[in-house]
């Protein structure tokens, strides 16, 4: 496999303010083992501070997201407007910290794909129902909410109605409500 182009080499910058564009697409996450998202669309920049010592990359995200909305499975395309910040310093790697991350002396590039991953991940709400964002735009598909109701109301064939296992815990759930 080539070089990433995913790589920022600071070696040769100067100190100041250095300023980086990726792409993050389908290839992109096709490339992650087990990754949930499929589609996307994003534009990330990137802007690098560089000081003596010390390496501050802010990420700018900003696209779509192909996910299926939680309550009727139907795809839709999410918009994903973040901002995150790293920061990098040189020394002990496992002197690293939720917000320094330390990479070995004399190293002179680095390859943001995981915490581009990460962040686009976590810009992702865990409850994705796009008709609670704007109603007009997005619509659920009604036709499939039947079904699943209808679905999750028939009791399973060979299964009693009522199981006498859990007739005594229904007992104590009825009482407090």
């Amino acid at each position: 496999m080539g070089k990433s182009q995913y790589i920022i080499q600071f070696g040769g910058l100067p100190v100041g303010l250095h300023e980086f564009e990726f792409d993050v697409n389908d290839t992109f996450f096709s490339k992650i083992e087990n990754s949930e998202i499929q589609k996307a669309e994003l534009k990330v920049n990137a802007l690098l501070t560089k000081q003596n010592n010390l390496l501050q990359l802010h990420f700018d995200i900003v696209g779509t997201i192909g996910v299926d909305c939680d309550r009727c499975l139907k795809y839709f395309d999410y918009p994903v407007d973040a901002s995150e910040d790293l920061v990098i310093k040189h020394g002990q790697p496992s002197e690293s910290t939720d917000e320094i991350l330390v990479i070995a002396e004399g190293q002179d590039e680095f390859d943001v794909s995981h915490y581009l991953y990460e962040y686009i991940i976590l810009a992702i709400p865990a409850r994705r129902v796009p008709c609670e964002l704007d109603e007009t735009r997005f619509r659920c598909d009604y036709d499939v909410l039947d079904k699943l109701t209808n679905l999750a109301a028939e009791p399973d064939e060979g299964e009693e109605p009522n199981n006498p296992i859990w007739e005594q815990l229904n007992k104590i759930k009825f009482n407090k409500n």
